[in-house]
């Protein structure tokens, strides 16, 4: 009773999580032989069926709206039909989809020719790395070189206003002489030592404008995971002199999920294997840590009592634990402290102290896989039963 409705409180928050993809329509369109038409129509259902470009996770192309065609000239006709990204279920997945196509497309006039085909829905990819690490370097460098000019612009400008200064004082000297007129050495010294220090400030005044100002630029390449998890999205924004480094956002991921291979052994050495699963919620706090939480179970078939006959019982854990990122990699550690229920014949509720590590994927694997872990749990019940947990979590 328990899994069964704790599985059916998974599938509601998966078709809420993804019923806006659902809703989102979109137009495919296409053109070809005005003679053959239906069968490059059932060519691009096919596409659409195998493809993961448009919709991912649960969802594949569905179309909604049947072909409107239309002559374009010169023995061609162009068709329209309306798509949207449908909930995949028993009878409607890309295994069914693609083997009901191919029987339908085996009742039409085969045509092995190409044809134009355009999707008005932006291709799902996953953006380039590499791309956008050159675009950051290029706008550095750009905004470096911009920067470097203008600066000695004006270090060459301030130059010349010296040296005409300069020149201005040997004529004014000159001019003194001729004229006879009476000067001090200390008149003379003021005067040349003024000059002098207003060149020496200006170039160091110049120097010091040219590093601040260039090391002040700062790009930074922002990163976020998409919902899905499988994508990144990257920005590149413009800092300014004194700013820290972008914080990373904190992030609550409700539908996540694990699956593990469980050993349960006794203080007599007895053993038995069972399989675990789990709803795992994750809360990311910072680069470092994180948090998460544990609803699941698993079942065990054990004797309880000697004499008696062996009993097959659901045990379910209730707890939360700390990750902690390593290296600043996927690699982590993790503790934590629950609850155990044990629904047998001797059974009762008992604490239950976790350590473990695993890895977390920079994106899902197969666009569900997230981690690997593996965990040791300590029971405190009167048979110290002690669990060793090696699984996969998923998150959507």
């Amino acid at each position: 009773m328990f899994l069964a409705a704790f599985f059916h409180s998974c599938l509601l928050l998966l078709s809420s999580a993804f019923a806006v993809t659902g809703n989102e329509s979109f137009n495919v369109v296409i053109e070809g032989r005005s003679n053959t038409i239906e069968s490059y129509q059932k060519r691009a259902e096919l596409k659409l069926a195998r493809s993961t470009n448009f919709c991912r996770g649960f969802y594949l192309p569905e179309k909604i709206g049947a072909w409107g065609c239309e002559p374009v000239g010169s023995g061609k006709m162009k068709c329209t039909s309306k798509y949207k990204c449908g909930l995949i279920n028993k009878t409607f997945s890309r295994v069914t989809e693609s083997k009901r196509i191919r029987l339908e497309l085996k009742k039409v006039p085969t045509d092995k020719r190409p044809f134009s085909m355009h999707v008005s829905k932006k291709s799902l990819r996953t953006p380039s790395k590499r791309h956008y690490v050159r675009e950051v370097n290029r706008k550095r460098q750009q905004a470096y070189n911009s920067q470097k000019a203008i600066i000695k612009r004006q270090v060459k400008e301030r130059a010349n206003k010296i040296k005409l200064e300069m020149t201005e004082y040997d004529e004014f000297s000159k001019l003194e002489e001729e004229l006879a007129i009476e000067r001090t050495q200390s008149g003379h010294s003021v005067s040349k030592n003024k000059v002098d220090n207003l060149s020496s400030n200006d170039l160091e005044e110049d120097q010091s404008q040219l590093k601040e100002d260039l090391t002040g630029i700062i790009y930074r390449m922002e990163r976020t995971e998409s919902n899905s998890g499988d994508e990144e999205i990257i920005r590149i924004s413009k800092g300014v002199k004194g700013d820290k480094e972008i914080p990373m956002r904190r992030k609550l991921k409700l539908l996540a999920f694990s699956g593990a291979m469980t050993q349960v052994q006794d203080v007599n050495d007895n053993t038995v294997a069972t399989f675990d699963l789990a709803w795992t919620p994750r809360f990311k706090y910072s680069d470092k840590w994180a948090f998460r939480g544990r609803l699941g179970g698993h079942f065990i078939s054990v004797e309880p009592l000697d004499g008696f006959d062996s009993e097959t019982f659901l045990v379910y854990e209730l707890g939360a634990e700390a990750e902690y990122t390593l290296f600043d990699d996927g690699y982590y550690l993790s503790a934590g402290l629950g609850f155990q229920s044990w629904g047998s014949t001797a059974g009762g509720t008992f604490t239950a102290v976790s350590i473990g590590g695993g890895y977390h994927f920079e994106f899902n694997k197969l666009k569900i896989f997230d981690r690997v872990f593996a965990s040791y749990t300590a029971i405190g019940n009167e048979a110290s039963n002690k669990e060793l947990k090696i699984g996969l979590g998923v998150s959507f």
